[in-house]
């Protein structure tokens, strides 16, 4: 309620620094949200200009702005609360969750990640691998698109993936 998020929404998020989200994956999460009724993304906010711009790219593929909710820097305890409203963390591509994939895992919040050819693409899924959550880990865009809206869709996969 604190953040107008409705209780029946698919919430996405990504806890990553804003500075690693890329055109690609930021284009994947709008067709997301269009193709996922309900749905919105959290994201933080590191400076007003970022958060301008990434509704300013949102409003070019006629995402309303008010599903994407972005939240302010906050003590570690408050932050690894919000991962509660979150149902599905999405990871950014060329330079993968580190820390935060760490703070989701730990909080049983899901990640979907991308492998990529270098090292800081490839945290989040060496990490996804050692917990035995390699259903998470997707090897291209479209299929990175695909798990996310199965994930989203179909709540016996979701479950599936929560209690992994």
């Amino acid at each position: 309620k604190d953040f107008n998020i409705s209780i029946e929404s698919f919430v996405f998020g990504s806890f990553n620094n804003s500075y690693k989200i890329s055109k690609d994956e930021f284009v994947i999460w709008m067709n997301l949200l269009k193709s996922v009724k309900n749905s919105c993304l959290l994201l933080l906010a590191s400076n007003e200009n970022i958060k301008l711009n990434l509704l300013k790219e949102a409003n070019k593929k006629n995402i309303d702005s008010t599903r994407l909710i972005f939240l302010e820097k906050t003590n570690f305890e408050d932050h690894l609360s919000r991962h509660s409203l979150v149902d599905l963390f999405l990871d950014s591509f060329n330079y993968n969750a580190h820390t935060s994939a760490v703070d989701a895992l730990w909080t049983g919040l899901p990640i979907l990640t991308k492998v990529g050819n270098s090292f800081s693409s490839r945290i989040c899924g060496s990490l996804l691998k050692y917990f035995k959550l390699k259903s998470l880990i997707a090897e291209s865009k479209e299929e990175y698109f695909k798990i996310a809206v199965e994930l989203a869709t179909n709540p016996e996969k979701y479950k599936n993936a929560r209690e992994i």
